[in-house]
């Protein structure tokens, strides 16, 4: 039973492991980079997006991009990745991992865990980071809790990096939930792709209507051509990634556009100097693949290698990009999280890092 608006604490509140040298990363390939980027950093006054975040284009194999840092390990291993960015103070924002033991994970971008909280696996996470609940901006997280076929919602006291469990209505899609994100959001409210179990998903608005709990609805529902487990929206479309079927581009109303047979166990979507991409992990190789965000046709492939002090990604699993402010010099336009379950950790790189990458080698 939910809590009344009066007592509900939501609602009160708004009234190393792998060995380094692998292949082409070879004690004299370390060497000699090491050194040419000393002898660059002695040329030339030092920055926080200095020379370490630079892709070295490889015409034998993929391009290689190096790590910008890691984060202290996720316990209980890792699942979905998302973003929390604070647009009032960009530094402050937050980066969400789902354990795969359950809860919600948040690191500061320091690498540091801010707070753990417990509750059940979430094998989707969306995050509305300027939802408009009662007047004032609370940012809420939205979980796949497929364990028990249901949504889960939390709202984020950012003082303290508090989660809440969150009064929401039953959202009971009719095919059970394997996984969501976010397909749009705005005042008051926002809208879910839900995956079903099968090959299905649907639309669902989430929104205050001043009662105890937020009001959900079911907007519509569709086919897919493979049942999927991950999805990420944009520009209205709908890409989803299905371990056994591969990589699909739905539009918002189901219609498919494309098809790639990848088998993708996640994936994130953006644009990088006005080439879409999407980036994708089948959870087993050592590099993270690359498709035109049009029509799926696979690109390069990127080998996140190590940094100067900081070991380079063993195995990419779920990953997720954002061009939101994060504040310094190398997160100002945003950044590339990777879980490295290799590791056991989450591993960053700078977005301009990666968007030199992708446009350097195309």
């Amino acid at each position: 039973m939910f809590q009344s608006r009066r007592f509900d604490p939501v609602f009160q509140r708004t009234a190393l492991s792998r060995p380094h040298l692998r292949g082409s990363r070879s004690l004299a390939r370390a060497l000699v980079l090491g050194g040419s980027l000393l002898a660059l950093a002695a040329c030339s006054p030092a920055t926080e997006d200095s020379s370490p975040d630079t892709a070295i284009a490889n015409p034998e194999g993929p391009v290689e991009l190096l790590v910008t840092a890691a984060f202290t390990a996720v316990e209980g291993g890792g699942g979905p990745v998302g973003f929390l960015p604070d647009s009032q103070a960009p530094s402050l924002g937050f980066i969400l991992s789902a354990p795969r033991e359950g809860g919600i994970d948040i690191f500061d971008l320091d690498g540091m865990l801010k707070t753990r909280h417990a509750g059940e696996r979430l094998t989707g996470l969306a995050a509305a980071p300027d939802f408009e609940l009662r007047g004032e901006t609370l940012p809420l997280i939205f979980g796949a809790a497929s364990d028990s076929n249901a949504v889960r919602g939390y709202a984020v006291v950012r003082d303290g990096a508090q989660i809440l469990d969150l009064p929401l209505g039953d959202i009971e899609p009719i095919d059970g939930v394997s996984g969501l994100c976010l397909m749009r959001e705005g005042a008051g409210f926002v809208e879910l792709v839900v995956l079903g179990t099968g090959a299905r998903a649907e639309i669902w608005r989430v929104r205050d209507a001043g009662e105890d709990q937020l009001s959900v609805e079911r907007i519509r529902d569709f086919p897919l051509p493979d049942p999927a487990r991950q999805c990420a929206t944009f520009d209205g479309d709908i890409y989803t990634a299905s371990p056994a079927g591969g990589l699909a581009r739905l539009t918002g109303d189901g219609t498919l556009i494309a098809e790639a047979p990848y088998p993708a166990a996640s994936l994130t979507i953006g644009e990088f100097n006005g080439t879409r991409l999407v980036l994708a992990t089948n959870g087993n190789a050592e590099t993270v693949q690359t498709f035109d965000a049009g029509t799926l046709e696979a690109g390069l492939s990127l080998d996140i290698i190590d940094g100067l002090s900081t070991q380079g990604v063993q195995v990419p699993a779920a990953l997720s990009v954002t061009d939101a402010d994060y504040g310094y010099t190398a997160y100002a336009n945003g950044l590339l999280v990777v879980f490295d379950s290799g590791a056991g950790r989450l591993k960053v790189v700078s977005r301009d890092a990666l968007t030199r990458a992708v446009v350097t080698a195309d």
